[in-house]
């Protein structure tokens, strides 16, 4: 069996071809360092990836597959919702241990921008 998948908004793909300048946060569950209940359950399988608008850091969708992705996805859809920017999303303080941590680091890692 693997994590759950969640989805919210749209895909690289999709905000490119609607023109938006795109930037990507992803990061593979087991390398994040912020997210200590994959370990407490023993489930560090996975990906987690946030679209973003390179020129006003407005989240534009988000794929994640990780324990508790069918949690998580909640937060980040209530975040596009409310204007909420990546980077207040990953400034934000979690609590500890829950798997909403991993939004510190993965959302601190851009892959690339353009």
């Amino acid at each position: 069996m693997t994590p759950p998948l969640a989805t919210v908004g749209l895909t690289e793909k999709e905000a490119r071809a609607a023109g938006y300048r795109v930037k990507i946060a992803s990061q593979p569950v087991a390398e994040i360092i912020a997210m200590p209940r994959a370990y407490i359950v023993e489930d560090p399988r996975g990906v987690m990836k946030f679209v973003l608008d390179a020129d006003t850091d407005d989240i534009l969708g988000a794929a994640l597959l990780s324990i508790d992705a069918q949690e998580l996805i909640n937060t980040v859809a209530l975040a596009m919702r409310h204007g909420v920017k990546a980077a207040e999303l990953r400034d934000a303080v979690y609590q500890h241990p829950t798997s909403t941590e991993a939004f510190n680091d993965v959302l601190a890692t851009i892959v690339r921008a353009d």
